[in-house]
């Protein structure tokens, strides 16, 4: 196995993982919120985001960096959380999923725009 396949294949592998560890932490928050839900959510998606860089998958690293710069605000109490935010995460969740699979995603655009704008 060449060095580039293995790369690719260990990234799939942790990001699989890392959405996941964002669902149970997402649901986890929906129920409760707190400080270490967030702060779990804010490193899975930033993980994820510089990983997906190192790879190639734009698209992902793009949705993760909005995931991410949502969590870190929350994170230092810039905004709050609402079931209607609760329900576009889990939106963005699993379209990262999607990505993953290289799925093609309808409306990923509005998607990425309306994380943007909370």
């Amino acid at each position: 196995m060449d060095d580039d396949q293995e790369l690719m294949d260990v990234f799939i592998e942790e990001a699989h993982g890392l959405i996941d560890e964002m669902r149970r932490e997402l649901a986890s928050l929906s129920e409760e919120p707190n400080p270490a839900n967030l702060a779990n959510l804010f490193r899975c998606a930033h993980t994820l985001k510089g990983s997906s860089d190192v790879v190639g998958f734009g698209n992902l690293h793009e949705l993760a960096l909005a995931l991410e710069k949502f969590f870190k605000g929350a994170k230092d109490e810039k905004c709050g959380i609402n079931p209607e935010l609760i329900s576009l995460l889990s939106e963005g969740i699993e379209v990262c999923q999607r990505l993953l699979n290289g799925e093609e995603v309808e409306g990923y655009n509005e998607l990425v725009e309306g994380l943007g704008k909370i």
